[in-house]
């Protein structure tokens, strides 16, 4: 056989295992996050570490068309797999940010002193520890273990049950609300604190009750998810049992999302509701992980797009409260476009409200490695910033939500 014929065998032995090799591999939109397109340069492993397999999903019948949603929501024809973009990131990194004035503070309010004091590493580890998987819980009479919030997956009727009882075990107003995404009914919890002296005036704090290890287009029956996002969720958890025995000019919204993995759906789809209500929401304190610190400095950062609809004043809040409570915690003013369309803050800005995004620090460097992974657990965590963080949402939403004497 001539070299010219062996070598042309070779090469198309070559050409068919690099077939194979693409044939084998996952549908990139299949393990997409919808909404969280994410530029090239991510160093993170995003993949599923513990297990390869999961229950059969049809990821065609799971997506939702784009006529589904309000047109405002350009996110939603967005494809990618991360929580931000590392390359608008590094752009702005040095660029000017607004100057946030802390020279002028009140005294510290003892009420919100009093109420930082009950937030605590053990009570926010408990709710982490049920909603993660660690540990059993009794829930509407039964001892069961939540082992998956993935959207498809049974036990997040359980975690909405948890989160819904937990309300009504406080006394505040709570219901599911209902959306509907390819024919089929999911829900999103909103409990409420009435306002006193302005209640259609609306404050939401807010974070996303589904996980995923990945793959959020089939059923993950493992996805423990403990900082994406069980630690936004029990943060506004905590916020709430913070504010509910006190008077608030304006009305304080306790929002918990659904279908965030798979493309912003369950905030969307209630920003969509809001605004056809004619809800005057006034400003949304966003919770998407905040309980990962690997490095020294507890760096939070505030993601406001820019300022997009006027939504540096949260910044300015949360920064004020951190001063003003001298709180354990660096917050960065990002000022960067990096996580648009990337978390449940999204759609209300979309709408025109103020909002942001309260989150780790996203940066290369600084960014969660368990993200997506079922290493996301609670012993990654680091617990007194995450305390830190909640105290600061606390001052800033009941600053916000006017609080009375």
């Amino acid at each position: 056989m001539s070299y010219p014929v062996i070598f042309t065998i070779l090469g198309l032995i070559a050409l068919a295992a690099v077939l194979v090799r693409m044939a084998l591999r996952k549908d990139p939109n299949a393990n997409s996050h919808q909404g969280h397109n994410h530029g090239t340069g991510d160093g993170h492993n995003h993949g599923d570490t513990g297990c390869g397999c999961h229950d059969e999903g049809d990821a065609a019948n799971l997506r939702a068309d784009n006529s589904e949603f309000h047109a405002v929501h350009h996110g939603k024809d967005t494809r990618g797999g991360c929580k931000f973009d590392p390359a608008e990131e590094k752009r702005a990194r040095f660029l000017p940010k607004p100057k946030i004035d802390t020279s002028n503070l009140p005294a510290p309010d003892k009420r919100i002193l009093a109420a930082h004091q009950g937030v605590t590493i053990a009570g926010i580890t408990d709710h982490l520890n049920v909603l993660t998987g660690e540990v059993a819980s009794v829930i509407r009479g039964k001892s069961v273990t939540i082992k998956s919030r993935n959207s498809y997956a049974k036990d997040l009727e359980l975690a909405l049950a948890y989160v819904e009882d937990y309300y009504k075990a406080l006394g505040i107003p709570v219901k599911r609300v209902p959306y509907q995404v390819r024919g089929k009914t999911y829900y999103n919890i909103e409990a409420e604190i009435l306002g006193t002296t302005d209640p259609k005036k609306v404050v939401i704090v807010s974070g996303h009750l589904d996980s995923t290890v990945g793959s959020p287009w089939t059923v993950e029956n493992v996805a423990p998810g403990a900082d994406d996002d069980a630690s936004g969720t029990v943060g506004v958890m905590e916020v709430a049992r913070a504010l509910k025995d006190h008077k608030l000019g304006y009305t304080i919204r306790f929002v918990h999302f659904t279908g965030e993995e798979q493309g912003l759906y369950g905030s969307y789809k209630y920003s969509d509701q809001c605004a056809a209500a004619g809800t005057d929401i006034v400003g949304v304190f966003q919770m998407d992980m905040i309980g990962y610190c690997g490095k020294p400095g507890n760096r939070v950062d505030i993601h406001d797009g820019e300022d997009r609809n006027g939504s540096h004043d949260l910044v300015v809040a949360c920064v004020r409260a951190a001063a003003q409570y001298k709180l354990d915690l660096n917050v960065v003013d990002t000022h960067n476009h990096a996580v648009d369309n990337r978390s449940d803050h999204a759609g209300f800005q979309d709408h025109g409200w103020k909002a942001v995004l309260i989150s780790i620090e996203f940066t290369d460097d600084g960014f969660d490695p368990n993200y997506h992974t079922r290493g996301d657990r609670v012993s990654a965590l680091n617990l007194p910033y995450m305390v830190e963080i909640i105290r600061m949402t606390i001052a800033a939403a009941a600053d916000y939500a006017k609080i009375q004497n």
